[in-house]
Parts: C-alpha cells; structure tokens; sequence
C-alpha cells in the first residue's frame, strides 16, 4: 500500500466533495455543515461555562455570609486579684430567655419586653445583690459607663437578685449616689439561672437585636480604657 503524498490529498479532497455535493435547496455544502455543527459547539460550550460560573458568583458570597464566628475571650481592666477579668463571647448568639421579672413599679415584664422598648441599643446587663462587695464596688463605674456612653445605641441595665426586693437595692444606690442607672428584680433568680449565671457580679450584653452576644463573671472597672474597647467592638461586630 503507498502513502498518501500531497498530489494524492487533492484527489481524496476531489472525491469527497463528489460525495458531498452541494445542496441546491439549502444552498450549503460540506464545509458550511461541518462550520454551523463547530458553531453550534462551540456557543453549547460557553453557555456551560456560564452557567458554572455563575454558580460559583452565587455560592460564594453565600459562604462567607454563613460563616460562623469564633468564642474570643475579651480581657477588661479589674479589681480582682490578678487585675483583670475575662469577657467570653458566645459565637451563636443565644436568645434571652422569656422569663418575668419586675421594675420598679412593680409590673412584670420581661428582658425582651425591655430590648423592643428600646429599640436599636445595645444593652449591658449586670446581675447584682448589695450583699456582694464585688458588685457595690462596681457601682459608680457602672454609673459612670452610663453618663459618658448611654444614648441611642448604649444603655446599663441593672437586675437584682436581693432578697430583700428592689426597696433594698434602691436604698443602697441611693446612698453611694448611683442615680442614672434603671434597676429590675429577678426575685428567685431564675432568668439569671437561665442565663448561666454562676456568680455576682455577671455581665451579659445584649445587641440590638435582643441576643446574647457574651458573658462576664466578676467586676471590672467599667470606666476604664478596656471596657471602653469591649463595648465599642461588640457593638461593631454586630
């Protein structure tokens, strides 16, 4: 058998184009059928191509926005023994739990019922008694937090445990000059229960809206630099 050589290639193309004839209805011939089929492939292969790109445009934003946060331990300037104590965030933001407790009036509400009257503030919530020193202690801090930074966006809120009610409590705010701070009793402890208390003082704080962003168990020094910085943080991350 010989090869095929340049002369031969001619020939073959002569022949095919003899069993291809050109079509007189359509008007085509071989050489436009084979184009439109690569034509039609080749638009099959970009719009594929599309549609996978756009999926991945889709999925990704999706990804980042569910991704989930991380516990951070936030340390804040305190009296304790070793100076400080710790903040730990909750990386699920729990919801607070719908238990009663009391103002000063003595009307039943609860700690939600307080987030939707002040809408868009984040709230700082201390679980305290008069007969815990840590807590008297932190008082005019708490105070203090409240008249340089409560507004719109920020505001303590106190809630006792004392067994002597909330006459008891105010009676001692009183007397140390505590008077900006707004005070509500959980008379059995059962929302600080509820909220993983396991000492006095604990601080929760609140976002916007009305979840658990994390706990702290001890006192600080709540007009300092580092709880300055806690507080701003949170309130940005949200």
């Amino acid at each position: 058998m010989r090869s095929l050589c340049p002369t031969d290639h001619k020939k073959l193309n002569v022949r095919a184009l003899r069993i291809f004839p050109r079509d007189p209805i359509l008007g085509i011939g071989q050489g436009k059928i084979v184009r439109k089929h690569m034509t039609k492939n080749l638009l099959m292969i970009v719009a594929f191509a599309g549609v996978l790109l756009g999926g991945l445009f889709l999925l990704g934003p999706k990804e980042v926005a569910q991704a989930p946060r991380e516990a951070e331990i936030i340390i804040v300037d305190s009296s304790m023994k070793d100076g400080r104590v710790l903040f730990r965030t909750y990386p699920e933001r729990p919801a607070i739990p719908d238990v009663m407790i009391k103002d000063e009036a003595g009307n039943d509400m609860t700690l939600n019922d307080i987030v939707a009257q002040n809408p868009g503030q984040t709230l700082l919530v201390n679980f305290w008694a008069t007969w815990c020193f840590p807590c008297r202690e932190e008082m005019p801090d708490l105070d203090s937090l409240q008249a340089a930074r409560g507004g719109d966006d920020f505001r303590v809120v106190l809630i006792s445990v004392d067994r002597g009610g909330l006459e008891k409590s105010r009676m001692f705010l009183d007397k140390i000059g505590v008077k900006g701070l707004d005070l509500y009793y959980d008379e059995k402890g059962i929302l600080g229960t509820k909220m993983k208390t396991i000492g006095y003082p604990t601080t929760i704080l609140i976002n916007k809206k009305g979840r658990q962003m994390g706990l702290m168990t001890g006192s600080a020094h709540w007009n300092s630099p580092s709880a300055y910085a806690l507080i701003d943080r949170l309130i940005l991350d949200e």
